[in-house]
């Protein structure tokens, strides 16, 4: 139970001023991989057993997570290049 409360805290922390283990670009960033990714299998698979997706429809689906993938390797660099930088 404590664990779970340090959890809390911990979490709590990061959208505050206080000092935290955690990032809160991190969380941000699960966040928004965690929902599209949901959304998009929940799109893909529903989709599929209408037989109602296209090849374009899909092609969609695969250039916004390829877009995304490449969006978040520029800002993983950005953050590395600024943690070294300090």
């Amino acid at each position: 139970m404590s664990n779970l409360k340090e959890l809390v805290l911990e979490w709590l922390r990061t959208f505050s001023n206080q000092p935290s283990a955690v990032s809160s670009k991190r969380l941000e960033r699960f966040a928004v991989f965690t929902s599209m990714l949901l959304l998009s299998i929940y799109f893909v698979i529903n989709s599929i057993l209408k037989c109602s997706i296209s090849a374009a429809e899909l092609m969609i689906v695969v250039g916004t997570w390829l877009g995304y993938a490449g969006f978040n390797t520029i800002q993983i660099k950005k953050d590395n290049e600024s943690n070294e930088n300090k």
